[in-house]
């Protein structure tokens, strides 16, 4: 799967939207690998709660290799080639309900900061109608 993913990713036709939305099928793999991490170093008591071994010890590379974080919005961000910023405009135009938006965006008539900016500013008129 991850291989399909990175041909389609190495196709130089696609917009940064479209990359996003490519990526958004790695999201599972990279949560899965996350989910690990955590639960091994709760196991392990995590790094704060382990004696720090010296810099020679066998352990001390063994429990530095065993606990990569994984930030996943920055990692599913480096594999569509945008910032991390970008990724999460990205994604809440992705997940919008707003389908004229999606399509705007995807087709290139709306750059993702154009579309992200429109989409709140939507949002901020719908709670201040509901308020009043």
């Amino acid at each position: 799967m991850e291989w399909m993913l990175d041909i389609q990713l190495g196709r130089r036709n696609l917009s940064p939207i479209q990359r996003i939305a490519v990526a958004e099928k790695y999201r599972p793999i990279y949560e899965k690998q996350a989910q690990i991490n955590l639960r091994e170093g709760g196991r392990k008591g995590g790094l704060a709660n382990s004696y720090k071994p010296s810099q020679n010890s066998s352990k001390a590379s063994s429990i530095e290799n065993n606990n990569k974080k994984i930030d996943v919005r920055a990692k599913l961000a480096k594999t569509a080639g945008v910032s991390t910023d970008t990724y999460s405009k990205g994604k809440k135009i992705l997940d919008s309900d707003n389908e004229e938006l999606k399509q705007e965006v995807l087709s290139g008539e709306k750059s993702i900061n154009a579309g992200y900016k429109e989409l709140t500013q939507n949002k901020k008129e719908e709670k201040t109608s509901i308020e009043k």
